[in-house]
């Protein structure tokens, strides 16, 4: 492991081959890195990326540090009590420099496990920190070194030892000295589970899905969809699948005279699946909108959470509980009617949680989910008309835990573990509930016409 420590003799030098002349300071501040570093890792592209410590700190205080090689330039973020704060340190620096403080406690280090994730984008020269998913709505601190700048290119030159392509950078985790002593009571802080991903945190990516076949110029500039070509493997391969499914075909089986859609509405409030929704009170909610049916298509082919393709039916006012799919990759297609989808950070249980977007989705549109995008959400269906929705789920090739559950918030605010059961295979379910309306509708044809001819 290469040490921390700066050496005076190293000299850096721009493209330019001049020495660097160095953004001015914002404010020293001392340097409590517990030299050397606990953990060290290259960067897997040079000079960029996020990197995501999903960890139990026990509230002990650390540094993220983005450095050269030596050790000499580097930009960290310290993640204290009560605060945040992102340092930069140069060659020539008696002291690193305090870019950017955010204070509250929800800020800083905590107690239990926490996802902690900095965004180092060297093109753009900007510093991102936040807990939780990454994306815009959980930053929490942004350092714009092009901001407000009327010669950027100046600026560049000057903090090219920090931002550039050419050299290797390492990512490295320091513990807080000053915190040190704590360690003497024989408290231990869990290893990292570190995670990167190359690009930076520039923006969202979005949550509706459209066709590559249908995509216009237009479509290219304003940035409302993800394109079906630029899924993630898995949802690529999901999309693949149902984006032709829908709920009524236009060659109906033969001697049925009735639609799908309508025999479903019957049934919810006067059928099998009335009697259903009845039976699942008290299974993920007490209060009786908390419901909905899942219809499962085909068999579980052990890379899901339960079996992969599922029918949802949502009757008018009914909702999920806050959960994730098991870090699972999902796609999920509205057959009918309408949802609202409220995305919301990483859970831990502590406190009720807020939503921090809502999608709504209608008929045909297509949303997306991976690990760490759009992952922990509440689906509700807040129109007048019931819905109906494909869910499908996948693990990525690379995932080595395929998670059996998902994990929800419960009405007393803990988080449970839901395993994904069937309340009817698809084929059973349909057959049913079209006789069920078929017969209704017979039924109102000869009251209607005693000597009509029944279909």
């Amino acid at each position: 492991m290469q040490s921390s420590k700066r050496t005076s003799n190293m000299s850096q030098r721009s493209s330019t081959g001049k020495k660097p002349r160095l953004v001015a300071s914002t404010a020293a501040v001392v340097d409590q890195r517990e030299i050397p570093a606990c953990w060290e890792r290259p960067f897997p592209v040079n000079g960029q990326g996020v990197m995501v410590f999903n960890t139990d700190r026990k509230g002990l205080p650390f540094y993220v540090s983005i450095e050269s090689q030596d050790g000499v330039y580097w930009m960290a973020l310290h993640v204290g009590i009560g605060y945040a704060a992102f340092l930069r340190q140069g060659q020539d620096d008696v002291a690193p420099t305090e870019l950017k403080r955010v204070e509250g406690a929800e800020y800083g280090v905590e107690n239990g496990k926490q996802t902690y994730w900095y965004s180092y984008d060297r093109d753009n020269l900007v510093l991102k920190y936040g807990k939780g998913y990454r994306m815009e709505e959980t930053t929490m601190m942004v350092v714009d070194f092009l901001e407000g700048q009327d010669n950027p290119e100046e600026v560049r030159k000057d903090m090219y030892p920090y931002f550039n392509a050419e050299g290797q950078r390492f990512v490295r985790q320091y513990d807080e000295k000053s915190n040190m002593t704590i360690y003497s009571s024989g408290i231990q802080v869990t290893e990292p589970l570190v995670e990167f991903d190359k690009q930076p945190l520039i923006c969202n990516i979005p949550p509706k899905v459209m066709d590559s076949s249908k995509v216009t110029l237009f479509d290219l500039d304003r940035g409302e969809f993800v394109f079906s070509a630029s899924l993630p493997s898995a949802c690529k391969e999901l999309y693949s699948n149902i984006k032709g499914c829908v709920l009524d075909y236009s060659e109906n089986v033969e001697g049925e005279k009735v639609l799908l859609t309508d025999a479903i509405r019957y049934s919810i409030y006067n059928g099998i699946l009335r009697d259903k929704l009845a039976e699942k009170v008290g299974e993920l909610s007490d209060d009786k909108d908390g419901t909905y049916l899942r219809v499962t298509l085909g068999s579980s082919l052990g890379k899901s959470p339960g079996i992969p393709y599922v029918l949802e039916i949502w009757p008018a006012g009914h909702f999920s509980p806050v959960h994730n799919h098991g870090n699972a990759n999902a796609v999920i297609k509205v057959l009918y009617g309408s949802l609202d989808v409220s995305i919301y950070n990483k859970q831990t249980g502590r406190e009720v949680p807020e939503p921090i977007s809502t999608v709504p989705i209608s008929k045909n549109d297509v949303v997306w989910i991976d690990r760490n995008w759009y992952q922990t959400h509440k689906l509700k269906n807040n129109g007048t008309e019931y819905c109906a929705t494909i869910q499908c789920y996948n693990y990525a090739a690379s995932d080595t835990t395929y998670w059996p559950y998902f994990d929800f918030i419960s009405d007393d605010q803990t988080i449970d573990e839901f395993f994904p059961s069937s309340d009817f295979g698809f084929v059973e379910m349909r057959t049913q509930v079209m006789a069920e309306y078929t017969e209704y509708v017979q039924g109102i044809r000869k009251a209607i016409n005693p000597i009509a001819v029944p279909y």
